[in-house]
């Protein structure tokens, strides 16, 4: 407070001399670092404290002084660098901690310059300054030490931290975070990953790099579980402290898809639940087994085209060689951060840690069990929960836990993001306006605010605004999967294909560990009729998700465009199978949104001749979408395959009265009432009723009782004229049927 600070500079000036401790203390407090003591009484409430002020430019003022009082010692020089980082004057804090040569000999130092750089975005700046320095033979201290001539270590007293040793591994943790952060934005994403990985084995607290690897999609799910289950938990927590945290990091990994296991490796995480790996690996050998019959799958002719040049390696074969050579492994991040854990360095939160304190903090334990149900309301949670049933294709219950979310927290980027797509899935376009302008005018500078817009312009049609929003959500954020995935869309919606592969090209450079890149590229090779390469862009697809029922589905339609309807059938029917057991599991019935997976379904099933499941699967989407054309013309159509001419024209006619401008179903209509005309049983049975209906008009009108015998006889004048068109022409026109 103003009083204090007059009367503790008045105490240090006594006897003409200037306590510099006082205005070192000073400094902090308005940087918003109270004593340790200080801290404890605040937050256990047992005595009152000052509220932290945050003045930064009154704090960066008397932080120089006493940088130039102390002789620029490095703690004084530190605090002041600080002040301008809070400040944001990114590049004159990192020019400061440069200028005095203080990043070779301090962590807190070097991790201030890192984090300086990268918010200056002088990226390759940061990157010179990461291979010149060493991190693990540096101090903690921010006091001139000497160094061990032995150890090649420094000799530490007085830390930035209060001299604890045990937040060494924090530093080194948050310094491998920005070393991550560095090479990502360097898009060296493989070295980003790596330095990720010993942050997290560093601290396992560092929960900003697992956000990292899962946020920006860098692992693959094999690839997350593994990393939870080498995380060196036992070290630096206790039991009951390792069961919060792998609850929560679970969370957040992917849901979209069960575990199949490490490749080349044996044994299952306990994560995973047997039953459902066996049946994932069961159905993987069924799908694979129609994919590996490639020797009877007729080429398209335009596979047989000969190459040019400039065809022998295409952006889309670049990436699928990419993606048999990856630029990262997690085998080899994890031994090297497993040879660089240290057991005299423990995290700050570890389990002795926590022990000596348990006396004073009695009454802060909780128990594990009443843990682990409160933390259930935690909005990450809750995300987590609604994300899980967005991938089940559950809107309804997933708005329902984001309504829930957003009156606790109405701006959770995890949330918001989720909600976009589910507005989209929905066609709510109303309110997707209402999220994206209230996103806009909050918070005009993140890139998820103008991916809501150009979400919402894509989804009324108006393609180039949906771009130039999109562009700028791109812009703002170049890591942005989500929004170049949305971008792709806005161009493959006007069927331009080169521009919608480029942005998902990018896309795939960024979610190394998501299928949907990999599965819209195949879409849009497929559209260009290059079948082979679309086949093998899905079949990656599937190595990363393989119960992804869009993936499979578009690999059913790759199979029936090879004409091999067999193995379409078998995809189209196991992704069926998938649909409705998802659906009965969320107790509610299948989506329309599949109306075109059971249309596919049975034309597969035509073509092998197995009529009566097509017609079961066409009935079906009828169920789906009852006003539809198209099935009443493929129910049509089996009905004449299988000789019900009757029952064929009467779904023609149906079919026509919702689409009178149909050629197919007038021509195949057509057909229909010919043949049925050249059927004699047919001829036979409309005199039969003709005859009925004369007998019961003539005994209305007479009263008479008619023998209808009496008519056996008579020759009717259109069978006169067939006879006479019978002796004309010996000519007789069969209708065969595509089957």
């Amino acid at each position: 407070m103003p009083g204090d600070t007059e009367n503790t500079s008045a105490e240090s000036a006594t006897g003409d001399h200037i306590d510099l401790a006082v205005y070192r203390k000073l400094v902090r407090q308005f940087i918003d670092m109270v004593s340790n003591q200080k801290t404890k009484k605040y937050t256990t409430g047992k005595t009152h404290c000052n509220p932290f002020q945050r003045r930064y430019s009154t704090a960066l003022f008397w932080a120089e002084k006493v940088a130039v009082l102390s002789g620029q010692e490095p703690r004084d020089v530190y605090y002041e660098a600080q002040c301008m980082y809070l400040l944001g004057e990114f590049h004159r804090a990192a020019h400061t901690i440069q200028h005095h040569k203080l990043e070779k000999n301090s962590l807190p130092c070097f991790n201030l310059l890192l984090e300086s750089l990268y918010a200056a975005k002088e990226y390759g700046e940061a990157a010179t300054a990461i291979q010149n320095v060493e991190v693990e033979v540096m101090t903690t201290s921010l006091i001139n030490q000497p160094m061990d001539a032995c150890s090649g270590y420094y000799l530490e007293s007085n830390s930035v931290f209060g001299g604890e040793e045990n937040h060494r591994n924090e530093l080194l943790a948050s310094i491998y975070l920005m070393k991550g952060k560095v090479y990502e934005a360097l898009d060296n994403r493989g070295m980003a990953m790596d330095f990720y990985v010993q942050a997290l084995h560093k601290s396992i607290y560092c929960f900003e790099a697992l956000e990292a690897l899962v946020q920006h999609e860098m692992l693959m799910a094999w690839e997350e579980f593994e990393l939870m289950h080498h995380l060196p938990l036992a070290q630096q927590s206790s039991e009951s402290d390792a069961k919060l945290i792998l609850k929560l990091y679970e969370s957040r990994l992917k849901k979209y898809y069960e575990l199949i296991s490490a490749r080349n490796a044996e044994e299952i995480s306990p994560i995973v639940n047997p039953d459902v790996l066996k049946f994932i690996k069961e159905f993987t050998a069924r799908v694979q087994q129609t994919c590996s019959s490639d020797t009877h799958m007729p080429k398209v002719s335009a596979l047989n085209l000969p190459l040019t040049p400039s065809q022998f390696m295409s952006p889309a074969q670049k990436v699928l060689e990419d993606l048999k050579a990856p630029s990262f492994s997690l085998q080899t991040s994890l031994s090297r951060a497993s040879s660089l854990i240290d057991a005299s360095h423990r995290s700050m939160f570890d389990s002795s840690s926590r022990r000596r304190s348990r006396e004073l903090d009695a009454e802060t334990l909780i128990p594990l069990a009443d843990c682990l149900n409160r933390v259930q309301r935690s909005t990450d949670l809750m995300a987590a929960e609604a994300e899980k049933f967005f991938y089940d294709c559950d809107y309804k219950q997933c708005l329902k836990i984001l309504n829930e979310l957003f009156k606790v927290d109405p701006f959770h980027n995890n949330a918001l993001n989720i909600q976009i797509a589910c507005l989209v899935e929905n066609g709510d376009f109303n309110r997707l306006f209402y999220v994206a302008h209230k996103l806009v005018d909050r918070y005009p500078d993140k890139a998820i605010s103008w991916y809501a817009v150009g979400c919402y312009y894509d989804m009324i049609g108006k393609s180039d605004p949906a771009r130039r929003y999109l562009s700028k959500a791109t812009a703002l954020d170049r890591l942005y999967g989500s929004a170049w995935l949305a971008y792709g869309h806005s161009f493959a919606n006007e069927n331009e294909h080169e521009q919608a592969m480029a942005a998902y090209f990018k896309a795939t450079q960024l979610m190394r560990g998501c299928h949907l890149p990999l599965l819209y590229i195949g879409v849009e090779c497929g559209l260009t009729k290059n079948l082979e390469l679309a086949e093998k862009f899905f079949l990656q697809a599937m190595n990363i998700a393989p119960l992804d029922v869009y993936v499979l589905h578009e690999l059913g339609v790759i199979k029936y465009e090879y004409e091999f309807f067999e193995g379409a059938a078998t995809i189209f029917q196991c992704t069926v199978d998938i649909v409705s057991q998802r659906a009965k599991s969320n107790n509610e019935e299948i989506s329309a949104r599949w109306e075109p997976l059971f249309i596919n379904l049975g034309h597969s099933l035509r073509k092998v001749r197995k009529y009566d499941e097509a017609l079961f699967n066409f009935q079906h989407a009828l169920l789906l979408k009852p006003q539809s054309a198209t099935t009443y013309t493929s129910i049509g159509f089996i009905h004449a395959l299988q000789g019900n001419l009757d029952a064929a024209i009467e779904s023609f006619h149906k079919s026509l009265a919702l689409n009178r401008d149909c050629i197919v179903t007038s021509t195949i209509l057509k057909s229909c009432i010919e043949d049925l005309m050249d059927d004699s049983a047919t001829i036979d049975e409309i005199c039969n009723a003709a005859l009925k209906d004369v007998a019961k008009t003539l005994s209305a009108n007479s009263g008479r009782v008619i023998n209808s015998d009496k008519f056996n006889g008579m020759k009717l004048k259109f069978d006169e004229e067939e006879e006479y068109a019978n002796s004309d022409s010996n000519m007789v026109v069969e209708m065969s049927f595509d089957s």
